[in-house]
């Protein structure tokens, strides 16, 4: 449901330029439209928090309350991740396996499997050990890692023989940092997730072990990105529950929101400063939060419920060219148009308000008082 662009417009001008005071231009217009439906969605808040605090009704179809959560409903967003990703490094191995080297040459060999209708055209690094050894790819210095970050890396295995296991190692200058080990491996896609130890250059090795010369394993891809939980959504209006879910967990547990200052205070008592079991949040920006303790665990995730802003309207167009004796004028075009994303009961509202816009712009005050008594009859009738 939506309030067609076009009818609006249509409608505005037909009321605006009833005895030729002016015409609308699309930009005036579209700068018009947009401020209004703000304005009207912003007003439902206000609206909600008048008709708590009064007697409702059991009728269907006109509790008030019901009709604003009705109005509300399509820009509400449940379960969304609060996470933010920066790709660190990635490899599909589709061309080659360049800067890939083998560990140890005598227990086996790593090729690049060329893409082909047989793999859906996938290349892949293909690790062959030998009788009874690990054989291991390495990437040297391939990415830089910052200590107390979240990173995941992603993989995908497309082919393989059994082999006894395999592994990913991210490794701090020769030394392991984290390791994944996949016990019981199978062609599918796959990801684990760590907090960098240390800062600086890492780089990536890929192990397969096997006991015998046929087994093997070939990865189409790997990838490692940087994450956070702590960024909220781009189209975030007003932000609700705020949820955390640990590894393993089969439900979240909800996360308090508390001011800095009350943080403080919460962080100088062992029994009440945040846990993992306890978490609490603190606004620290427009567009993030920070989550306590800051380390909830690998695999763990936080999401939050909020109500999106709706997407701003555009009556789009394109400019006919001069006729002969005539003027350019823009002809509606739907493919470009977005409309109203309001609730289509709203489009009397939407109207009235753009007219009292418009006569502004315009200066005529009988157009501003039309929209004006229009808005107060549709008051009255809401709170009668």
């Amino acid at each position: 449901m939506a309030v067609n662009i076009d009818t609006v417009y249509q409608t505005v001008l037909a009321l605006a330029n009833k005895e030729q005071r002016g015409y609308i231009t699309p930009l005036e217009f579209n700068l018009m439209a947009s401020k209004a439906q703000r304005e009207i969605f912003e007003q439902y808040f206000y609206d909600i928090n008048k008709y708590n605090r009064l007697p409702g009704n059991s009728t269907e179809f006109s509790d008030m309350l019901s009709i604003l959560e009705e109005k509300i409903a399509p820009f509400r967003v449940n379960g969304a991740s609060l996470l933010a990703s920066t790709n660190i490094f990635e490899d599909t191995f589709e061309a080659d396996i360049t800067g890939w080297s083998e560990v140890t040459d005598a227990n086996g060999v790593i090729s690049n499997v060329q893409g082909s209708i047989l793999n859906n055209f996938n290349g892949g690094l293909r690790i062959a050990p030998n009788n009874g050894a690990a054989h291991t790819a390495e990437l040297d210095a391939s990415f830089t890692l910052i200590a107390g970050k979240k990173y995941v890396v992603n993989y995908d295995v497309i082919d393989m023989a059994e082999p006894l296991y395999f592994s990913i190692n991210i490794d701090d200058a020769g030394q392991t940092a984290h390791t994944f080990t996949e016990s019981e491996p199978s062609v599918n896609s796959g990801s684990f997730t760590f907090i960098a130890d240390t800062s600086g250059g890492h780089n990536i090795r890929l192990t397969s072990q096997a006991n015998d010369a046929s087994q093997h394993i070939t990865f189409g891809g790997i990838s490692v990105t940087q994450v956070d939980n702590t960024t909220l959504p781009a189209d975030l209006y007003r932000l609700g529950s705020v949820a955390y879910k640990a590894s393993g967990a089969d439900y979240p547990t909800a996360v308090a929101e508390v001011n800095a200052n009350q943080l403080a205070n919460y962080n100088l008592s062992p029994l009440a400063r945040p846990t993992t079991s306890n978490p609490a949040y603190v606004r620290s920006g427009a567009s993030s939060i920070s989550v306590y303790p800051t380390t909830l665990g690998v695999g763990s995730s936080v999401t939050c419920n909020y109500i999106k802003t709706p997407t701003d309207p555009y009556w789009g167009y394109v400019v006919v060219p001069k006729s002969q004796g005539g003027n350019e004028y823009p002809l509606y075009d739907s493919s470009t148009a977005v409309d109203f994303e309001l609730h289509e009961s709203e489009e009397t509202t939407i109207i009235n308000k753009i007219l009292e816009y418009a006569g502004v712009i315009m200066k005529q005050p009988d157009v501003i008082q039309y929209a004006n008594q229009k808005q107060a009859a549709e008051s009255q009738q809401e709170n009668s």
